[in-house]
């Protein structure tokens, strides 16, 4: 045996979303236990003011807002769920800007860091999408909702042209209405996605799955999963301050 094969893996893996929505928070609580079962390590960031540690159904005390601002001990703000191999730990009052240098060096020490980022596209998304070693993007399929997603990709893509995430279309309403859409609407509006990437910004990304509801995302989450391994390295990046 060498000794990297007792090394954690280091992936750290954020899924953005364009839009308020069902797919992120369901998508990031799937992919952490999938990779916890498997007998990997993962760290589970909650920087969605708290609504992905709602979603596990665990309370944290103290987070890493405690931590940064008021001299809490960083032990005391990571949770180990009834997987000894999954812990959560809560943002708290700090923002994803103030998180990025504590996510490259909390990854050190896990097989997979999976960030839930708040919805939306801030310079501090953009660093965390160019020191990623592979993500996801959720958007909403109602109508024109995904040139949201499009903007998203040409800012970042602009930083760091080799942004690929993989795209998860959220089809659990419609814009305004309770109305479920259906997959071939889903299909479409990735079709419009793929092909208005393609026309301006190169290779379009390949479509990870479509979540109608929550049980999606755990159906979906182990071939994620693999497709998430299979573009990571085993190696950590260091995001820059």
């Amino acid at each position: 045996m060498r000794i990297e094969d007792f090394r954690p893996a280091g992936r750290l893996v954020p899924v953005f979303s364009a839009h308020d929505g069902l797919a992120s928070a369901s998508l990031v609580l799937a992919l952490s236990k999938a990779a916890a079962a498997r007998g990997e390590t993962v760290l589970m960031l909650d920087v969605m003011d708290g609504a992905l540690l709602a979603e596990a159904g665990i309370i944290a005390r103290v987070n890493l807002g405690d931590v940064l601002y008021c001299g809490a001990d960083i032990k005391d703000a990571k949770y180990i769920s009834n997987n000894e191999d999954f812990t959560v730990a809560n943002a708290g009052d700090a923002n994803l800007d103030a998180l990025l240098g504590s996510m490259a060096a909390l990854s050190l020490g896990y097989d997979w860091v999976f960030v839930g980022a708040p919805m939306g596209c801030t310079p501090a998304h953009i660093r965390l999408a160019g020191a990623s070693d592979a993500s996801l993007l959720s958007y909403a399929s109602a109508r024109d909702q995904f040139m949201r997603a499009y903007w998203m990709l040409d800012v970042v893509r602009a930083c760091s042209p080799k942004f690929d995430p993989l795209m998860i279309v959220d089809g659990s309403k419609k814009a305004g209405t309770e109305e479920v859409v259906s997959e071939e609407e889903c299909l479409e509006t990735y079709d419009l996605f793929a092909g208005t990437v393609r026309d301006f910004l190169g290779a379009p990304p390949a479509l990870g799955g479509i979540i109608f509801q929550k049980q999606d995302a755990v159906a979906i989450a182990p071939a994620l999963l693999e497709a998430l391994r299979a573009e990571t390295k085993d190696t950590h990046r260091k995001i820059s301050a």
